[in-house]
């Protein structure tokens, strides 16, 4: 059954419901890549209580929801050619698209720009290149980055937790019942702060699965820099999911 739509200044507001047992305290906003609003609510909260919630706070929904439309709108067209800029760990480098015998397929990082190696030129081929790069780096730099942090995680035992990379659309990381950390590779575009951020709060979901106070003192004490991190993850979001 499709949920009513909400109504705000002679407007239609469509939703959709996503459960998600990791999320105890109060309902999310997500807006999807065609501007469809998703609401991410508690798994015990009726779809009643959520229309109410949503309801009474129309306004602030339908101007979440303009937002996050003027902000797609002004992501730049990626062309993936010679010059122009990709992020990597916060910084806008210059792609540098060169022959390179024999390093054909691989990129790296040097002078200040993202190099790639390519006898192909297309946009299609440097795009894909660029995101095995952007993978490949990740995985390196997550790794790195969880067994600094995990270091001062006791509740984990000094054993690195398990990690996997996978591309999310909206999501930055999770952690799983069996305690594998998955993480977004597309956050290798990020700070390095707000990297440490994502993986300090997978690390406190291996002892409190919840977003309770135990969860929250947990990161605190883990991470104190999280929520001004969180706030600068926020805001660029959309330009570090784009591809």
């Amino acid at each position: 059954m499709k949920n009513r739509p909400l109504q705000h200044n002679n407007q239609l507001i469509p939703y959709e419901i996503h459960h998600k047992p990791t999320v105890t305290r109060r309902i999310h906003l997500r807006a999807g890549p065609d501007g469809a609003l998703m609401v991410i609510a508690p798994k015990r909260m009726s779809k009643r209580a959520i229309h109410k919630t949503l309801q009474e706070r129309a306004h602030q929904v339908a101007r979440f929801l303009a937002d996050a439309l003027r902000k797609q709108q002004e992501l730049p067209r990626l062309d993936y050619v010679n010059g122009e800029e990709h992020l990597y760990l916060g910084e806008s480098l210059p792609l540098e698209i060169l022959s390179g015998a024999g390093r054909c397929g691989t990129a790296c990082v040097s002078g200040g720009r993202i190099q790639i190696f390519t006898a192909d030129r297309s946009s299609e081929n440097i795009k894909k290149t660029l995101i095995a790069w952007y993978r490949q780096a990740a995985g390196q730099h997550f790794s790195e980055r969880m067994e600094t942090m995990g270091k001062n995680a006791d509740w984990i035992g000094g054993k690195a937790p398990a990690m996997r990379l996978r591309k999310m659309k909206r999501t930055w990381g999770s952690c799983s019942a069996r305690g594998v950390i998955t993480l977004n590779p597309r956050l290798i575009k990020a700070p390095p702060a707000c990297i440490d951020y994502v993986i300090a709060h997978e690390l406190c979901h291996l002892q409190e699965m919840n977003h309770g106070k135990a969860f929250y003192a947990l990161q605190e004490q883990l991470y104190p820099q999280w929520q001004d991190a969180k706030a600068r993850l926020q805001a660029l979001a959309h330009v570090y999911l784009q591809e």
